[in-house]
């Protein structure tokens, strides 16, 4: 599992041993503390961890879709990220500057899965404010899977700013999904839900698979949730 910035998400797919190994820069619970099913694995030793910083991820990524087996940067030489990847080297400048750069293995990926405000038919997706690591997780991914709050014409995607940062060219499958990022924001739509969060730290993931994920479909998770009064909590 490859993410930028991990949160609840990563937590629950570890909590439900789906990851074996996690490649991230963080994964925590921002304001409300640590992602307690990450820090119990990897206390445990239970997933293996590839400890990276955002340039190494955002270079990785980029070298895999350049079709090259690295990329170079400057910025962790004299950090401890030696000590705990082996997969990374110091070398001299090969074109003869006298200086070193680090170098940094690509990042191939299977499948990317992001969620977008807006996507249309043929998988063109557009997502209001930063993009962040998005792009080139789509553009990396062997299948690339976005899940929209609103489909919407092609023509609607021309006119929004940023147009189609996510083009169809990469996507794979669309799937239209309203509220698909809860118990997380997806800006201009809703907040984050802080009263989800708070509760599913202070649950027994047992108790929380059973009330939330097992047998439910996306309608019944909202019920459980609290319904429309959830909704009205987080809309923006």
């Amino acid at each position: 599992m490859c993410t930028f910035v991990g949160g609840i998400e990563v937590d629950l797919l570890i909590a439900g041993g789906c990851v074996s190994e996690a490649r991230s820069c963080f994964v925590g619970m921002e304001i409300f503390g640590m992602a307690p099913h990450y820090r119990k694995a990897v206390e445990a030793g239970t997933i293996r961890i590839s400890e990276e910083s955002e340039a190494t991820i955002a270079l990785g990524l980029r070298a895999s879709y350049l079709k090259v087996p690295f990329m170079p940067l400057k910025g962790i030489i004299g950090t401890d990220m030696p000590k705990v990847r082996n997969d990374i080297k110091q070398i001299d400048d090969p074109l003869g500057s006298g200086s070193q750069v680090m170098v940094v293995p690509k990042i191939d990926l299977d499948v990317a899965i992001i969620h977008v405000p807006y996507a249309d038919e043929f998988g063109n997706g557009n997502i209001a404010g930063a993009v962040w690591m998005d792009a080139d997780m789509g553009k990396t991914a062997k299948k690339t899977i976005l899940i929209c709050e609103k489909l919407v014409e092609t023509e609607d995607i021309r006119y929004l700013p940023g147009k189609a940062q996510l083009p169809m060219q990469t996507t794979t499958a669309v799937v239209k999904m309203p509220f698909g990022a809860h118990p997380t924001s997806c800006y201009p739509f809703y907040t984050f839900d802080p009263l989800h969060i708070q509760y599913y730290l202070k649950t027994d993931f047992e108790d929380y698979k059973k009330k939330f994920i097992i047998g439910k479909t996306h309608t019944q998770y909202f019920e459980e949730t609290g319904g429309i009064q959830t909704i009205f909590n987080i809309l923006l």
